[in-house]
Order: structure tokens, then C-alpha cells, then sequence
């Protein structure tokens, strides 16, 4: 397990004493630890979490009654076993970790990182390539995006370039450890079958585990032509049940002009985020503004099949 790949989550809140009656210790939330960010979820006495190495790669385990996390990784090519104590003011945790087959343990501690404004709105832009060679100018609608939305109080914007299924990850992974909700715009190429990246096609199994840690999103949108019109976002809908209550998927179902895209998802992500619409409000919104952003063209521009599903 090497220092420079390991990214992991888990948030923490102070604990009680544990032992026989007494309360176990709460795992959950962010840290900073020896080989680098850490996040995990705790419900009960289980406990599982993600981090980045060489891909998507997991924690899962349990408190046990001591108020030790006693829990095993799964990597892409390793796997292994490991463990935490909580300290007594919750502020830091020290534990070790070794690899399946090895006798060796290795020391991992870590200390609560600082909590942040959970009330701050994220707009999150994860955008691939758009120019496919170097005869081709380099764009991109995102850098467009951040400019506009910086002059929005209580905005903060991250936008970031993905290459592959590894980038999506670890951004995906970075924006769940955010104190707020995230907006986040998935802005690249895309078909019925997946969005493209510089090298693969990814679908909605693959995007549903890079989005598994991001217990805080408000809005997944594709900015992206055609993704709307087959099973990927019914897939990411469907592989979780805790979705926030206003939480939506949206894009489109056609090939969308780049002009009618941007007019629409401006107009879109400004309602939600400088007039405080909800997702699914802003999304009609669209729809009643916007006359070619449907299913019917409009004066000027083919129809551009913006739609969105619920849980």
C-alpha cells in the first residue's frame, strides 16, 4: 500500500466510552492521515469506505466491542487487513494495516480534519477533452461555467479534467469529502451506452461506483448529448436508496447543439444556485422558459431533449 496512492473517507464524531452498555464509538466523517485524506460511513457497528488506488478501491468492516474498527481493504491487485482506535476526545485515530500473506504491520494514524460549512454549495465540473488533436484549438465549458458562477456568494467552484475511469474516481472521491452540497456536471462526450473518455467508455455500473462515497450530491447532470435516452441514469438512480430527497439526474436525450446546451445549463445551474430553486424546480423551470429545450424544436434551435428522472 504506498503512500502517494491512498485516499480514503471517513468522518468522525466525538465518541462515549466503550464497553459493556455503553455506546460504540461513531467512525463516520473526514480525516488527514499518514497516507493521505480518509472517509468513512458508519451505521451501527459497520463501517465501510472508499479510496482511490489504481481505481475504486474499499473498507469494510466493524466496531467491535472494545470500540475498535477492525476492517479489510480490497484493492484492484491487493488486499488486506487492518485497524483503528478512536481517541478519547475523538480528534485522532492511530492504527496499523499489513497485505494479505505478510506478518508485517504497519503503522497508520490520522486526525479529524477540520469541519467545514455544511451549508456552502459546490459546483463540481469533472469535463473530459474536448479537441481530439493538436489541430484542433483547446475549449472548454467549464473554465466558461467557473467564471460565471465565481461572482455567486456562497458558490465555490472546483472544475477538474478527467482522462479516465481512475480521474473520475478520485475526483468523485475528493468531492464527497466536501462540507455542503455538490452540484455536480459530468461534461464530455457521450452516447446511450456511456459517457467517453480519452480511452474507454464508461457506463452506468462505472459511474455509479465512482459516485458511491458522494453522499452529498444535490444534482448529477450530464452535460452531455444522448445520455438521457438509454438505461445509464436509471442505473446510477437505482444503485442507491439514500439519494437526497431533492437529488435528480438530469441531460439530455438528443444530440444537443453546443449553444443551446450552454444557454439551457447556465439558465439551469443559476436558478438552483443563485435563486435557490431545487433541483427538479429549476429543471421545469427549464422546460417553461426555454422553448426548444424539450422534446419540440423551437424558432432557432433543434430540440435539445433536456429531461430529468427522481428516485
Amino acid at each position: 500500500m504506498s503512500r502517494a496512492g491512498l485516499l480514503l473517507a471517513a468522518a468522525l464524531l466525538p465518541s462515549a466510552a466503550c464497553g459493556q452498555g455503553r455506546d460504540l464509538p461513531d467512525f463516520s466523517g473526514s480525516w488527514e492521515t499518514t497516507y493521505g485524506t480518509l472517509v468513512l460511513t458508519q451505521e451501527g457497528s459497520s463501517v465501510s469506505g472508499y479510496y482511490v488506488m489504481s481505481g475504486m478501491c474499499t473498507v469494510d468492516g466493524t466496531v467491535d466491542g472494545s470500540g475498535r474498527f477492525v476492517f479489510t481493504y480490497t484493492e484492484p491487485a491487493a488486499s488486506g487487513e487492518g485497524w483503528f482506535d478512536l481517541s478519547a476526545d475523538g480528534t485522532s485515530i492511530s492504527g496499523q494495516w499489513r497485505a494479505d500473506g505478510s506478518s508485517a504491520w504497519a503503522p497508520w494514524e490520522g486526525t479529524r480534519s477540520a469541519a467545514g460549512d455544511e451549508s456552502a454549495r459546490w459546483l463540481v465540473i469533472l469535463e473530459a477533452e474536448w479537441q481530439s488533436g493538436m489541430d484542433e484549438p483547446e475549449y472548454s465549458f467549464g473554465e466558461m461555467l467557473a467564471a460565471f458562477f465565481a461572482r455567486v456568494e456562497g458558490v465555490r467552484v472546483r472544475h477538474r479534467f478527467i482522462h479516465d475511469r481512475s480521474d473520475l474516481q478520485l475526483f468523485a472521491l475528493e468531492a464527497a469529502s466536501l462540507p455542503g452540497s455538490v452540484y455536480l456536471l459530468l461534461s464530455c462526450h457521450a452516447s446511450e451506452n456511456g459517457i467517453s473518455l480519452a480511452d474507454e467508455t464508461l457506463d452506468g455500473r462505472a459511474i455509479a461506483e465512482a459516485l458511491a462515497p458522494c453522499r452529498n450530491l444535490a444534482l448529477l447532470h450530464f452535460s452531455s448529448c444522448l445520455v438521457m435516452g438509454g438505461g445509464l441514469p436509471a442505473r446510477v438512480m437505482s444503485s442507491r436508496s439514500d439519494w437526497d430527497e431533492d437529488f435528480i439526474i438530469s441531460g439530455y436525450t438528443k444530440s444537443v447543439d453546443w449553444a443551446g446546451s450552454a444557454i439551457i445549463e447556465f439558465f439551469y445551474l443559476d436558478c438552483m444556485l443563485e435563486k435557490g430553486l431545487p433541483p427538479a424546480e429549476a429543471a421545469r423551470a427549464v422546460l417553461g422558459t426555454l422553448d426548444y429545450a424539450g422534446e419540440a424544436p423551437g424558432g432557432w434551435m433543434d430540440a435539445a431533449g433536456f429531461t430529468w428522472i427522481e428516485p
